[in-house]
């Protein structure tokens, strides 16, 4: 027998955690600044969380170009990047500077574009005006779409009735009953042929024709039209794809990165990405992975070693080996930028939480602040009526202790079986609980006596419950169908598995 001693020590919070002032709206640091509502003003802080310009416009936009858009009353103009005014608030709508130039409509509905000096560079003469891009702007005259350069000039006449923004010097039009897309002096560049056509980006564009496929600049078809759905847009080399409701990555190449078997696929950052598996959240490594198996009701992007997940509709924030660095105590939570993340409390509060200064998690206020535990390596102990799961890596949250009923240990399974490497899934249309270990199976059903082991009905003497808004197993039949062995001790209550 090996001693280990885990001691759970759990430091005081000294500090507050969030920022001390509270704001009706606000958003993360981007380029040194947070913008922020009070008093349904808006206003900037830096990012030492200091005020720079206190809330005084009606609106404050994202920096673009050195510009924020700004509003007073019904006028929008434009400020600088600490959100004093440099274009005074006169048109009825805006948009934000690209290239150069900001497309802005008058009270006459028209729109035109105005220069970062604030002259009106291209007259108010158009009926829709979109950002420059890739030296052009998509405009609107007399219910037709064409393309402008900086100069007025008319390169590509008013002549689609559906037109889009020029992206990687291919802008997609509708030609007759079908898209296709243009070149930067108008020509055809792929002929139209498609039921629906999208941006390129990365190099290539999703169309559909029937199914879902992707062409490369040239319109050579990269991926036959195959998927029931394709994200628009290539990122990073993945495409999000879908058949029959269950989604998968692909490449650029059409080749499965993971198997169909995803209700819901986020986006990777520092090497991790959600998704959403049996009505739960987890992540993927950039190996596609399963390395955090699904545990949450929604889950965010990792940023800065941090992600938001939510639970018990709550939000609380995990690092990237899945250990809950806050409690569950936010009402909405945002990632972290430049050492802060946007919060809500709940009552409705927003507030800025630093990483270097997070609230804590709680512990019970019936644990043991030292606990010596003598075990083997691969073994973990429960106590009946404690909510902790001990394991040799240290002490796991339950979401509820185990408890004993009709002489059995009942108790949330996930935690237990994810300890020993396992899986764990929850298929809420039929109640069934399944568990997977070094090939073995096992099938349970909520209030059901008869469970599948490896294929084999077997009959349970305790059978799953729902008590509390959980579900609770049988643990020791769980554990030895898994190939576990367990142990009980009457004098302490405790329970140990060794794996």
């Amino acid at each position: 027998m090996k001693k280990l001693c885990l001691f759970l020590t759990f430091i005081l919070i000294l500090s507050c955690p969030v920022s001390a002032e509270d704001y009706q709206l606000a958003y993360p640091i981007a380029d040194g600044y947070a913008r922020i509502v009070k008093d349904l003003k808006w206003g900037l802080l830096n990012d030492r969380l200091e005020s720079v310009l206190p809330p005084q416009w009606d609106y404050l936009g994202e920096l673009a170009e050195n510009f924020r858009m700004v509003r007073s009353g019904t006028l929008t103009g434009f400020s600088d990047r600490d959100g004093n005014q440099v274009i005074t608030p006169q048109f009825q709508q805006a948009l934000n500077f690209s290239q150069g130039f900001a497309a802005v409509k008058n009270e006459e509905g028209k729109w035109g574009y105005i220069n970062q000096s604030g002259e009106l560079v291209i007259p108010y003469l158009y009926e829709e005006a979109n950002s420059f891009s890739d030296g052009l702007a998509l405009i609107k005259s007399e219910g037709l779409y064409g393309y402008i350069d900086g100069d007025n000039n008319i390169l590509i006449p008013p002549s689609y009735t559906e037109a889009y923004p020029f992206s990687e010097e291919l802008a997609c039009v509708k030609i007759d009953d079908t898209y296709g897309y243009i070149n930067t002096d108008g020509t055809i560049a792929i002929n139209p042929q498609y039921e629906l056509a999208f941006d390129f980006c990365e190099g290539f564009a999703v169309i559909k024709n029937g199914k879902y496929g992707l062409i490369d600049g040239s319109g050579t078809p990269i991926i036959t039209p195959s998927f029931d759905r394709l994200s628009p847009c290539v990122k990073n080399g993945l495409l999000k794809a879908e058949i029959d409701g269950k989604m998968a990555f692909v490449n650029t190449a059409g080749q499965q990165k993971t198997e169909f078997i995803y209700t819901d696929l986020g986006d990777f950052s520092e090497g991790l990405c959600p998704v959403r598996s049996d009505n739960s959240y987890g992540y993927l490594n950039s190996d596609f992975s399963l390395v955090l198996s699904p545990a949450w009701e929604l889950a965010g992007n990792f940023s800065e070693g941090l992600a938001p997940v939510k639970k018990d509709g709550l939000w609380g924030y995990i690092d990237t080996e899945g250990a809950l660095q806050t409690d569950y105590i936010f009402a909405e939570a945002g990632t972290f930028s430049e050492g802060y993340a946007v919060v809500c409390t709940q009552d409705e509060k927003w507030q800025f939480l630093s990483s270097d200064n997070l609230p804590l998690v709680t512990p019970p206020e019936d644990l043991p602040n030292d606990i010596e535990i003598e075990t083997e390596p691969n073994t973990l102990l429960l106590e009946i009526d404690h909510n902790y799961l001990y394991t040799p890596n240290g002490a796991v949250i339950l979401d509820a202790a185990p408890i004993i009923k009709d002489g059995h240990t009942l108790l949330p399974i996930r935690a237990v079986i994810e300890a020993i490497g396992g899986n764990v899934s929850w298929d809420a249309d039929t109640q069934k609980i399944t568990m997977q270990k070094d090939g073995h199976i096992v099938i349970l059903q909520l209030n059901k006596t008869a469970a599948i082991v490896d294929g084999r009905i077997t009959l349970l003497e305790a059978v799953p419950i729902l008590e509390n808004d959980r579900t609770l197993s049988p643990l020791r039949f769980a554990m030895e169908a898994l190939g576990c062995t367990v142990s009980w001790d009457g004098e302490t209550r405790r329970i140990s598995i060794s794996y």
